[in-house]
């Protein structure tokens, strides 16, 4: 595991490309920091819900105080706030065309959260306004950051391209996209996979736009995928002593039934993770007293304490 670094991220310069300040957009939008990161102010958000408590897709725009350029801008997208829904609920079968790039699919799933997230209302410059329609009137020149952490992730994935190939700021604006542009980038942290290997290979294909970081041992970073060094057989073998390994039988379970339904799919549903950073952070040991679902405690210790100690340090409160 490489050494923690100190809690603050840089101060906003150009294209943000930093995991540690990505991450803390993630935080942020997630509700682990209470605040944006300094020189960031959040100058979009939906009109209902709160932050912290809202179910279902969610996401903020934030707007560097001062940059070199033009408008410096991140689309934080929230994560899930179950992490059992990534397990049980997630839709991955059927799989649906994505037009932005050539010969790719993704998940019902991700494509009903894309949407959600673009028709999301809220108050921009005093004015009401929809996701979708403040992205298309933001100026050429813009810099802007999509990053999110788990479902946020795996929606960052799917919410970039569709901004290259629909957003007159961050062109090329054509179905499918050659490439990601330079004024546009993508930061996902243990992002379930979204799609095809068609997908992913796009994504891989563009490492100046997309990157992706991933926990080794965080059960999430493994799902849907069916090859790779990521993908659904490891899931059985983490969290090795003093984890609680193997995954309980409800776990296995679930797997099964999802493995079954892409397998019998018309046509059959295959998944495959990007190439990513892969940290190791190593599993715990249980609390005193013992939670009631060990492997879950374990699962949530690795999904998300992971990450937050990995990119902001020991002094940033992060919770296990």
């Amino acid at each position: 595991m490489a050494p923690e670094r100190a809690s603050t991220p840089p101060a906003p310069t150009g294209p943000v490309v930093d995991p540690r300040l990505a991450y803390s957009f993630c935080a942020y939008v997630d509700g682990e920091l209470d605040a944006p990161p300094p020189g960031w102010t959040e100058v979009w958000a939906p009109t209902s819900g709160n932050r912290r408590h809202r179910e279902g897709n969610y996401t903020v725009l934030l707007k560097a105080e001062a940059s070199e350029a033009g408008p410096l801008l991140t689309l934080a997208i929230q994560g899930t706030h179950d992490l059992k829904d990534v397990l049980e609920d997630f839709h991955v079968v059927p799989q649906l065309p994505f037009p932005p790039i050539a010969n790719a699919c993704i998940a019902h799933g991700s494509h009903v959260g894309l949407h959600a997230l673009l028709a999301l209302e809220g108050t921009y410059e005093g004015k009401s306004v929809r996701l979708e329609r403040l992205l298309h009137s933001l100026p050429t020149g813009s810099s802007l950051l999509v990053t999110g952490h788990s479902l946020g992730g795996n929606l960052t994935s799917v919410m970039a391209p569709w901004i290259a190939a629909n957003v007159p700021a961050f062109g090329p604006n054509q179905q499918p996209l050659e490439r990601l542009p330079a004024d546009l980038t993508a930061i996902t942290f243990a992002a379930p996979t979204a799609g095809n290997a068609a997908f992913a290979h796009f994504l891989d294909a563009n490492p100046h736009g997309y990157s992706a970081h991933f926990n080794r041992n965080d059960v999430v970073s493994n799902v849907w995928a069916q090859s790779g060094p990521l993908q659904l057989d490891n899931i059985h073998s983490l969290f090795p002593a003093p984890g609680p390994s193997p995954a309980p039988p409800l776990v296995r379970a679930v797997l099964k039934i999802k493995i079954d339904q892409m397998a019998c799919a018309d046509p059959p549903v295959r998944y495959a993770q990007t190439i990513g950073t892969i940290f190791d952070f190593p599993p715990a040991p249980l609390p005193d007293p013992p939670p009631d679902e060990p492997w879950l405690w374990e699962l949530g210790y690795e999904h998300n304490y992971a990450y937050c100690r990995h990119f902001l340090g020991p002094d940033a409160g992060c919770k296990p």
